[in-house]
């Protein structure tokens, strides 16, 4: 007989997509965690810049070349000679594009009021160089690098000629770098540059040289949940209200079911197996008797005699009709709903 889900089963159907619904939602919410945790690596970061002048012949030193620590005379500089390390390692390998150069520029001063320059001249000292690489240490090693004291201290001579110059020499080393962290899931980057003044003017040059630098630290990232993800798990969410709403309104249903109801279920859920459910609604003829019993269970007692199946008909809300039809003779029952006093 073909019938309706049972109340019973669909609540007991309802209750186990719920708990699905929540397991599913609980899964989603264990990975949100693992995808928005924090995730760092670690990375130590080192520069230092040296450098050596080198001498033009002269009676005062017998050496080539003196070290960073001398306060020197202008006059006796044939050049300085560069040394630059840079150094960046990190905790994973990572794939990276880096470019470094040295540019400077001459910056010119009338003595007579420093706040103005007069005549600023870039210089490029080393063309800028690129460099693609996969690992954790990423490095830039410019070694005897020349700036030409005399190319520059020319310059400043000239305007001796009008004024009275006050002039340095502004050497930037700038090294920049980009790569991607598979850890971090994110582009990461490093941009440096190391300032190295060279005082073009004076009768005696000192050079202060930048601190070196030394740093470790870690870099951090929190990732936000995709779109699509926060979409999902919104899903989930409206499924899980969506199937406890009709439990709720399956339960309440049921608990309010009139008595009238309650009757026709129960013998539709008792006797199963000896009723046929029928389409449409029952009606009378002239060609056949009609024997009204009093009560299912009479009737119930006639399909016993007569082994034919009892047909149920649902003729209206208010009113059920049970029927057996043996050749010409048909009993019937009927079950209304004013019958019952709710």
């Amino acid at each position: 007989m073909k019938r309706k889900l049972k109340q019973s089963v669909k609540i007991t159907l309802l209750v186990i997509l719920a708990i699905i619904a929540f397991i599913v939602f609980l899964f989603e919410l264990n990975i949100s965690k693992d995808i928005t945790k924090n995730k760092s690596i670690s990375y130590t970061k080192e520069s230092s810049l040296n450098y050596v002048t080198y001498l033009k012949n002269n009676s005062h030193y017998d050496a080539r070349y003196l070290k960073d620590d001398f306060n020197l005379v202008a006059s006796l500089v044939d050049y300085f000679s560069l040394d630059y390390n840079y150094n960046y390692t990190l905790s994973e390998k990572i794939k990276y594009k880096l470019t470094y150069s040295i540019d400077a520029e001459l910056i010119v001063y009338d003595s007579e009021d420093d706040t103005k320059p007069i005549e600023k001249r870039p210089f490029e000292i080393l063309k800028e160089t690129k460099q693609n690489g996969n690992s954790q240490i990423i490095k830039v090693d410019i070694f005897n690098q020349k700036i030409l004291y005399e190319t520059y201290n020319k310059i400043v001579q000239e305007w001796k000629k009008e004024i009275s110059p006050n002039a340095n020499l502004e050497i930037n080393i700038n090294v920049n770098w980009t790569g991607h962290s598979k850890t971090l899931n994110k582009d990461i980057l490093d941009s440096e540059t190391t300032k190295f003044v060279i005082p073009i003017s004076k009768k005696t040059i000192n050079i202060t040289l930048p601190e070196k630098i030394s740093e470790k630290n870690n870099i951090t990232n929190k990732e936000k949940l995709p779109l699509w993800y926060v979409c999902v798990m919104l899903a989930t969410i409206l499924v899980f209200i969506i199937i406890m709403i009709n439990l709720l309104l399956t339960t309440i249903k049921g608990k309010n079911k009139s008595k009238y109801e309650q009757k026709v279920n129960k013998i539709l859920r008792e006797f199963d197996r000896a009723i046929t459910e029928a389409k449409g609604a029952f009606t009378m003829n002239d060609d056949e008797n009609y024997i009204e019993v009093k009560s299912f269970l009479e009737l119930l007692d006639v399909h016993d005699n007569v082994n034919e199946p009892i047909i149920y008909y649902k003729n209206s809300e208010d009113l059920s009709i049970f029927v057996i039809k043996n050749v010409h003779d048909i009993y019937y029952t009927a079950i209304r709903r004013n019958d019952f006093d709710d």
